[in-house]
């Protein structure tokens, strides 16, 4: 049998970080008890058009709710409609920010028209001067610098209940924000309006957010935009890689929006159709791997039409629980396969990848990643978890739903290229 190389476990430093990761379910966010399991939404950001075009107005956002509902993504946990850097327009004479008055004539209607169907209405903001798009308008859009606790009392007053500040145009007379400075500012601003509000953070990791951002938001970006590529998809999981101890009930590490089913096609064209950079077991990587991460799960494409790739992961109900665990703790690869690799005449230990996530009752929830361009055999053997040499554990497979016949020792996979398999290890006593 082909050895396992350990990478979290394998230095003196194993138990410890262990101890850290099942220690860490205190609340771990700003101070609004919100954020005790990653958030679950959708995110106008790819649906109308290619991701970052931000279009979005009254009548789609409606549409999105309706779905919510009808699709049954409510059912299994999805709860915020949020706006990206689309929404606003201006602000009044007193300073007060404005929403576009021509895609959103009566925001407050809109806002009442989510929460009727028992949705959570989010917005964009950003931390600069303005925020990083036009969204095709003639003028730039006023980020929150200089209004923070004005635009929180603004969201507040609203129902508003997630906010998203991000982080573009952040020099001012020559000299560069400091993050620390500007997102606890509106950390406070939002904790003062006393209104519960989720708060994202937005620097895309650059000032490694997941030390420190804890205190001030209930998730963070940990890397740069998520693109509807493979390409990109697999670079934000590599650079995830071992972040998973910072996360916690309260503070995640947030991998951005999710792509299932590819983006739209073209702006304000065919709604509901998608346009996919990526194949379907490329989403279905992308689906379980966030959720074994404990990322927010945030859909930034078109749910009115929930394509088969759609179904079958952002309604499993049995991967969501793994994302949505009460012990909070985010999952990180823990070793590797060596199942050959890209290069026959030579070994790369990253090919076939071993993630795991502790979970509730002593359970595990285990990842078997194939990077490589072709598919391999996997084989996952237990005795590399905490607590697990010497025993088996009954194994069920989470994507299929489907239990295996009896307990066993180690579980072997034939991963396809770019796919993941999961499943769910409940120990033998």
């Amino acid at each position: 049998m082909v050895p396992v190389r350990m990478v979290a476990f394998a230095s003196g430093l194993g138990p410890l970080l262990l101890l850290v990761l099942l220690c860490s379910y205190e609340v771990n966010g700003v101070d609004n008890g919100l954020g005790l399991v990653p958030p679950m939404g959708w995110n106008t950001w790819c649906t109308q058009g290619h991701c970052g075009l931000d279009i979005c107005n009254d009548k789609e956002v409606r549409a999105v709710a309706d779905a919510m509902v009808s699709s049954g993504l409510k059912d299994v946990g999805f709860q915020y409609i949020n706006m990206d850097d689309c929404w606003a327009d201006k602000r009044d004479s007193s300073g007060n920010i404005l929403p576009d008055p021509a895609r959103f004539p009566d925001f407050a209607g809109t806002i009442k028209y989510v929460n009727s169907k028992g949705l959570k209405f989010g917005v964009y903001t950003d931390a600069g001067i303005d925020t990083c798009s036009t969204g095709t308008r003639p003028h730039k859009i006023p980020g929150s610098y200089g209004h923070y606790e004005q635009d929180a009392k603004t969201y507040a007053s609203w129902n508003v209940e997630y906010v998203k500040m991000d982080w573009c145009n952040t020099k001012v007379n020559g000299t560069e924000l400091d993050p620390k400075v500007q997102y606890a500012q509106m950390s406070a601003g939002l904790n003062a309006t006393g209104k519960p509000i989720f708060f994202n953070s937005c620097e895309w990791g650059v000032d490694n957010p997941w030390e420190w951002m804890h205190k001030y938001a209930n998730s963070w970006r940990s890397g740069p935009d998520h693109h509807d590529d493979w390409k990109s998809t697999s670079a934000i999981i590599a650079h995830n890689i071992g972040l998973g101890k910072y996360a916690a009930p309260g503070g995640w590490n947030d991998l951005d929006f999710l792509m299932t089913g590819g983006q739209g096609c073209g702006v304000f064209d065919h709604p509901g159709e998608h346009c996919p950079g990526m194949s379907d077991t490329e989403y279905k990587s992308e689906f379980i791997l966030w959720c074994i991460m404990a990322s927010p799960l945030l859909v930034a494409t078109d749910i009115r039409n929930m394509t088969d790739i759609m179904k079958s992961t952002l309604l499993n109900t049995e991967l969501i629980a793994v994302n949505q665990d009460k012990l909070g703790v985010g999952g990180d690869k823990i070793g590797d396969w060596h199942c050959g690799s890209r290069d026959e005449n030579s070994i790369d230990s990253d090919v076939c990848q071993l993630w795991a996530k502790p979970m509730s009752n002593g359970t595990f929830a285990i990842a078997l990643y194939n990077t490589d361009s072709k598919s391999h055999n996997i084989t996952f053997e237990f005795n590399i978890l905490p607590g697990m040499t010497g025993k088996s554990a009954h194994v069920r497979d989470l994507y299929n739903r489907k239990d295996m016949p009896s307990a066993m020792t180690s579980v072997t996979a034939h991963v396809e290229s770019h796919g993941t398999e999961v499943y769910k290890l409940t120990p033998v006593s």
